[in-house]
């Protein structure tokens, strides 16, 4: 039976938050707590360390989610470029949608993995991945090494007062109907929603549907038969969609219908018209990311920051989005 946290903690005595600060190296621990966590984690067995032998590790994966956005495919290339460049094998298996392919690299002798999903993965070897910003709030229980938060809530805040600004009220959005990021969308849509205090039908103005270039055609139809005025839309794929959808219901964009994209990508310049979006920091984040992976494999003398580096969506206004008809 595998040993959770909780189990290590009850051993030890101490708070869960301790035992993922020793396992994270995070914050300050004394000499004699962090031995009696190791004590604990050696007596009942405890598998997943991030504490690795000072020996250099050769094999480390590099994993985007199995349907991933353009932009952590950016961010992994980058990542598995650079780690390539300090003499380090890769291998680019997918995760969160099988496990299969990550607990081969595992068995294959990988010995961290690093991630830009935002999801804890539960593997035997330390996950470096990134988080959303509104978790920073408490520990991190998991035991993953979070290099970097992304501040999904900001990055909302920042589309909505730019639809305000031009008179839009009534805001969608359309996300994907699995993963991580999509809840957490959601999550920040219904907090950060300029609407949400007035008692209008939020949930109704999200829609679920699958990252298909279909899915976003049809859901954006949806939401402008629910008269919403503005979407934000979590997929270039979606994006597309949504663009052909209304252009065959004979509706222009943005007369009719303003879209705000999250995520940039060289696509986005040339639709018609070109793409208002909320732009990630590719580059801060796969830094973020390699100089994480770096210190927990002992390759530099540089300490992992006690808190991790916040990225805010940054929006780039193009053509897509417009002053709300009256």
């Amino acid at each position: 039976m595998r040993v959770t946290l909780e189990e290590v903690a009850a051993r030890a005595g101490v708070s869960l938050a301790t035992v993922s600060r020793v396992i994270g190296r995070r914050g300050t621990v004394s000499a004699t707590t962090r031995t009696a966590v190791l004590e604990a984690m050696d007596a009942l067995g405890y598998t997943r360390s991030t504490l690795l032998p000072e020996a250099p590790r050769r094999l480390v994966a590099v994993g985007a989610p199995g349907n991933p956005e353009y932009w952590q495919t950016q961010v992994c290339t980058r990542v598995a470029t650079a780690l390539q460049d300090r003499g380090l094998l890769i291998t680019r298996p997918p995760v969160e949608t099988e496990s299969a392919p990550l607990d081969l690299a595992i068995a294959a002798g990988a010995v961290a993995l690093v991630t830009p999903t935002l999801t804890s993965l539960e593997t035997t070897v330390p996950c470096i991945r990134v988080d959303e910003q509104s978790a920073g709030g408490g520990e991190n229980a998991s035991g993953d090494i979070i290099a970097a938060r992304l501040d999904l809530g900001g990055g909302m805040t920042t589309a909505f007062e730019h639809l305000r600004a031009i008179g839009h009220r009534r805001i969608g959005l359309i996300c994907n109907d699995t993963g991580e990021l999509a809840a957490q969308l959601i999550k920040r849509f219904l907090a950060e929603h300029p609407a949400r205090s007035f008692g209008l039908p939020l949930e109704d103005w999200i829609a679920p549907v699958p990252k298909s270039f279909s899915g976003g055609s049809r859901a954006v139809l949806e939401l402008k038969d629910a008269t919403c005025t503005a979407v934000i839309v979590q997929s270039a794929l979606q994006l597309h969609g949504a663009l052909h959808g209304l252009r065959n219901r004979h509706l222009q964009v943005p007369r009719d219908m303003s879209l705000v994209g999250f995520g940039d990508s060289p696509t986005m310049k040339f639709t018609g018209p070109p793409a208002t979006v909320l732009g990630i920091d590719v580059d801060g984040l796969s830094t973020a990311l390699i100089d994480a992976t770096l210190s927990t494999l002992k390759l530099t003398d540089a300490p992992l920051p006690s808190v991790p580096p916040v990225f805010r969506p940054r929006l780039l206004a193009r053509g897509s989005t417009a002053a709300a008809r009256q």
